[in-house]
């Protein structure tokens, strides 16, 4: 098993883009990514193997919101989407990402971190489990707006 680092990225380079993409639902959008990565409430990490070449392989990614509320709970952040490359997946980085989603929240004065799955994703929901969230009551459903 090749030991892996996580980073939060704040800028990317071309090639970094070109590991990244594989992941994604949809290709990097230059001008999106800039918003997303200079916005502080916006976060970005990446998982590296760590090769035995001179440059590491991105591994797999997280991408998080912090969400500052009004109330007492101050703020909290979404996990927003995770992923782990198909040939590193049962080595831990999907754990890894997470606990460093956690650990920025906390630095950012989060009081939680959310996330949202389909009950049918059972890779997603062991995950999810195994590194500590807790499921929430039956009956909980999410309406999505589409705008135009």
């Amino acid at each position: 098993m090749q030991p892996f680092h996580i980073q939060r990225i704040t800028s990317v380079t071309d090639a970094l883009i070109a590991q990244i993409n594989p992941l994604l639902d949809e290709h990097w959008d230059i001008e999106q990514g800039k918003k997303f990565l200079s916005n502080p409430d916006n976060a970005l990490f990446l998982a590296f193997s760590e090769a035995a070449s001179s440059e590491d392989m991105v591994a797999g990614f997280l991408t998080a919101h912090r969400l500052q509320r009004l109330d007492k709970l101050k703020a909290e952040v979404l996990l927003y989407e995770v992923a782990v490359d198909e040939k590193f997946q049962q080595r831990g980085i999907g754990k890894a990402l997470i606990q460093a989603v956690k650990d920025w929240a906390k630095e950012v004065g989060a009081d939680n971190v959310w996330v949202l799955t389909y009950a049918s994703n059972a890779a997603a929901m062991r995950l999810y489990q195994s590194a500590g969230g807790e499921e929430d009551p039956p009956g909980t459903r999410m309406f999505t707006y589409k705008i135009d």
